[in-house]
């Protein structure tokens, strides 16, 4: 029985598997790197164009959308290397993994600190104007 070398290359391990299999296994690596990139991008798009009235507003909806990127790419990795060691050696595939929970709990977060921060954004907006303390008299002309 081989024992599993997780340092080792996947093209290391036991057999090879059948190409539809690793292309399965590399299709859905891809997928999650697109998924990644998409929330990088979105995350630098929110730095660059998104105007709140709210200080640090655009911080609070970038870095996450970005770190939520980060972290699907490196964790996208670890899966793929993990299936292809299961491929590899007749192993069972794990039904779920912790990525499709990470990237839906986190997208949620993120849209309701997004959607808090356009609410408080409409509230500030739409406040009337602070008067000055010395509002009884009138201003000269």
């Amino acid at each position: 029985m081989e024992t599993r070398n997780v340092e080792a290359s996947p093209g290391d391990l036991g057999r090879e598997p059948d190409p539809r299999f690793s292309f399965a296994n590399e299709r859905t690596f891809l997928a999650w790197n697109r998924t990644a990139l998409s929330l990088v991008a979105a995350g630098a798009a929110a730095a660059a164009f998104l105007r709140l009235g709210v200080g640090g507003a655009r911080l609070l909806v970038a870095l996450p959308l970005i770190l939520l990127g980060t972290v699907i790419s490196f964790a996208s990795y670890a899966q793929w290397k993990h299936n292809e060691h299961a491929l590899r050696l007749d192993q069972p595939l794990p039904y779920r993994t912790r990525l499709s929970r990470l990237l839906g709990w986190g997208i949620a977060l993120i849209a309701a600190v997004t959607a808090a921060l356009a609410v408080v954004d409409v509230l500030i907006s739409e406040a009337p104007p602070a008067r000055p303390a010395n509002s009884s008299t009138p201003a000269p002309r």
